[in-house]
């Protein structure tokens, strides 16, 4: 038993190695880490709070960098998690498919992967932030990176979900990219939704993402009667429904990838 606890965690960081190694050896990546939070946070946001922020209670440069700090980390996640795809054309999931490691151990080992970009983002987000004037003490740091591994897991379930039905890499960027973005602008990362009606409130409850952030603004603003009043549920609703949400998205999107493979 505990050999084969020994191997399954062996092959969890063997594969989460080789993806931070193939992440630094490509440019394009670290440079969509850093270019991101720029063009979200700093320009798209920094107008954000100039034309509507004066007139809320709590520093909306806050507001936004919590919120942008849960896109990115979802976004860069989605990317490294849509690469399974591309790995299944080459084969390379073939070779791993048929060694006796459990086949949830390969998908975590994947998720953790695509941690290292998506943290290389939210350091940068955090840089963009401080140069538009969000100040973060270093207790409310350190409470975002605390939690910040659950939303990592949480967004890597939702991409393995998304790959786990996709066989083609072109459709899976698309639908990812696509799925990323409608979150960024619905889930209230950037601007607040607890006062959406009707077809918006509806859009904005069934996407994971706003569960995320507002879990994040949840804890951030624990205590602020301000900060909670832009929050839309309290932070133990959505744990659950992030916890709910990454289970039921981790196990069905491995199966799915694993039959997919096999149907090769």
């Amino acid at each position: 038993m505990r050999s084969k606890i020994l191997r399954e965690i062996n092959v969890v960081i063997t594969l989460a190695m080789r993806d931070i190694r193939l992440t630094l050896k490509s440019p394009g990546k670290l440079l969509m880490a850093l270019i991101m939070p720029v063009m979200f946070l700093g320009m798209f946001g920094g107008q954000l709070s100039q034309n509507m922020g004066g007139g809320m209670a709590i520093d909306f440069n806050i507001f936004m960098l919590i919120g942008m700090l849960v896109q990115g980390l979802f976004m860069m996640m989605g990317n490294g998690i849509s690469s399974l795809v591309e790995d299944r054309m080459t084969d390379w999931t073939q070779e791993i498919m048929v060694s006796p490691a459990s086949r949830y151990a390969i998908i975590l080992g994947k998720i953790i992967g695509a941690f290292f970009a998506s943290y290389v983002q939210f350091f940068a987000t955090l840089i963009v932030g401080f140069c538009i004037g969000a100040r973060l003490d270093v207790s409310q740091l350190l409470l975002l990176l605390a939690f910040s591994p659950l939303i990592c897991l949480a967004a890597g379930s939702l991409g393995v979900v998304c790959i786990g039905f996709i066989h083609k890499s072109s459709t899976a960027n698309i639908v990812i990219m696509s799925l990323m973005m409608a979150q960024t602008f619905l889930s209230g990362a950037l601007i607040p939704v607890n006062h959406s009606t009707g077809i918006m409130a509806v859009l904005s409850r069934a996407l994971p993402m706003t569960y995320c952030v507002d879990f994040m603004r949840g804890i951030f603003y624990e205590g602020v009667a301000a900060g909670q009043a832009m929050t839309l549920h309290s932070p133990i609703f959505d744990l659950v429904v992030i916890a709910a949400f990454t289970v039921v998205f981790f196990v069905a999107g491995t199966a799915g990838f694993v039959r997919a493979e096999k149907n090769k």
